[in-house]
């Protein structure tokens, strides 16, 4: 399919950022995308790269303007993994202009995104987890409690579970899908396929 089919086109010197990241979204990486990255591209590109660029022209864009947006999000509080996405998006949808010729590099290839510092999690102890499923007694979800903290089950794994999903002969548990919680709100549940380690 050529490039003016896919809705960019590459004669437009006067497209500004907003306009081709709008095209590239809409008209190019949509069918690439699932349903759940695609309205996150989409609030990425709605909420950070469009309002930040303006009226700047594609072929202006540099990466002194792009690295300026990370260092202004990192200061108003947004996490270092979420200007990552960010970054991400922004690098993709540039990546298609370089081959489609609209600018001659990639400027986001030239900036540098934000390190994330990996949080050490600490389990339970036993004795903290005994504390915890005493106090859960009689909770309506106390069986859910006690599957994910034997079994090691991340949340959007116990909650995306079936009793398909479960071999009561066979002692065995088998994740085949998660819900997520999408950015702009609202639940979707995704596949997925992995044996908790804690499972018999």
């Amino acid at each position: 399919m050529g490039n003016a089919a896919k809705g960019l086109d590459c004669d437009d010197e006067n497209q500004t950022v907003a306009q081709y990241m709008e095209r590239w979204l809409e008209d190019s990486a949509k069918g690439d995308l699932g349903h759940r990255a695609y309205h996150n591209y989409r609030l990425q590109i709605r909420r950070h790269i469009s309002p930040a660029f303006g009226r700047l022209k594609l072929s202006k864009l540099t990466a002194a303007h792009i690295q300026s947006l990370y260092a202004a999000k990192l200061r108003d509080g947004l996490k270092p993994s979420s200007v990552r996405y960010i970054h991400a998006v922004l690098h993709r949808a540039l990546e298609q202009a370089v081959r489609f010729h609209l600018i001659p590099f990639n400027p986001a290839s030239r900036v540098d995104p934000p390190k994330i510092r990996q949080e050490e999690i600490t389990p339970l102890d036993a004795e903290q987890a005994r504390t915890f499923l005493h106090a859960v007694r009689g909770d309506r979800f106390q069986t859910l409690y006690v599957l994910s903290l034997t079994t090691g089950l991340r949340m959007g794994e116990a909650l995306g579970l079936r009793w398909s999903d479960v071999d009561l002969d066979a002692g065995t548990l088998r994740v085949n899908r998660q819900v997520q919680r999408m950015r702009e709100g609202g639940g979707l549940v995704l596949a997925s396929r992995r044996t908790p380690a804690g499972a018999p």
